[in-house]
């Protein structure tokens, strides 16, 4: 078994539809990286912990955290990273508005440099693109509530 470079947790609630598209999101950013998604879902009612648990029934890549009567992002976050043992944890929201496409950059960053500590990806620095969180149409349609909180 190859060890793991790069662990991303995946906090969700009710992005049963947003969680394939982000496992293909992933597996085509993560080309030559080992790594695995870990979906934290605080026991969504539309079934989003079942589509995830699908996935991973043919993907060992893709695990699941179905959480009962436990709700909250950051504890969602913490209870992702204590899950797993690779040496390099992302963070990305199940309503598609990170881009995965920056992982490999972010974790060559603080592979090539050990004074780092931790990296950020921001929509608010000098040269980042349009931002992937601008509520459009299609985010509409993808993940109602995340769109509401960002409108």
């Amino acid at each position: 078994m190859t060890p793991l470079d790069l662990a991303i947790v995946v906090p969700v609630f009710n992005e049963r539809g947003n969680v394939p598209l982000l496992v293909a999101a992933l597996d085509a950013a993560l080309q030559g990286i080992a790594w695995e998604a870990i979906f934290v879902d605080d026991d969504s009612p539309d079934g989003t912990a079942d589509v995830a648990r699908a996935i991973a029934r043919h993907d060992p890549r893709i695990r699941v955290i179905q959480r009962i009567g436990r709700r909250g992002l950051s504890t969602a976050c913490i209870e992702g990273m204590c899950a797993t043992a690779a040496p390099l944890v992302a963070v990305i929201d199940g309503d598609l508005q990170h881009d995965e496409t920056l992982l490999p950059r972010m974790a060559a960053a603080l592979t090539a440099d050990p004074a780092l500590d931790l990296v950020i990806g921001s929509r608010f620095v000098a040269g980042a693109g349009p931002a992937r969180g601008t509520p459009t149409a299609s985010r509409n349609r993808r993940s109602p509530p995340a769109c509401r909180a960002a409108c």
